[in-house]
């Protein structure tokens, strides 16, 4: 498990993120053209959703966590990029990315690996579990 307190001194951020720290980004294809949801109306065909509430230690450990839970879709790293293939059921689509304190909003795919946030001694704490 990993604790991060909310403190914004470079020293403190790169003491914590020297070492590596991943997410899951999540993004939506957009299929309808038309309508105020629609690519036209949005700029584009992709839509970022959000970032998930769990922490990999490892871009391989973030891949073994996407392949558990997505074992309709080939591996997050079928094309060694760390970019999954677009979920044809959700439109979804999964990427990993280093995590420099990142606001995760979207629930873990197991939401017993969210992360749980609490304020001690005026600090804002986030515990997480090192996702695998």
């Amino acid at each position: 498990m990993v604790i991060l307190c909310y403190i914004y001194n470079s020293v403190q951020f790169s003491s914590i993120f020297g070492v590596g720290v991943y997410t899951l980004e999540i993004l939506e294809f957009i299929t309808e053209k038309e309508g105020d949801n629609g690519w036209l109306a949005q700029g584009g065909k992709i839509k970022h959703i959000g970032y998930m509430k769990g922490k990999f230690k490892t871009k391989k450990d973030a891949v073994s966590y996407y392949d558990r839970h997505n074992p309709h879709m080939r591996s997050l790293n079928a094309h060694n990029t760390y970019i999954s293939d677009w979920d044809p059921n959700t439109k979804l689509l999964y990427i990993v990315r280093d995590d420099y304190l990142i606001n995760a909003t979207i629930d873990c795919f197991s939401i017993d690996d969210n992360s749980v946030e609490e304020i001690k001694n005026g600090c804002g704490i986030t515990k997480y579990k090192w996702l695998k």
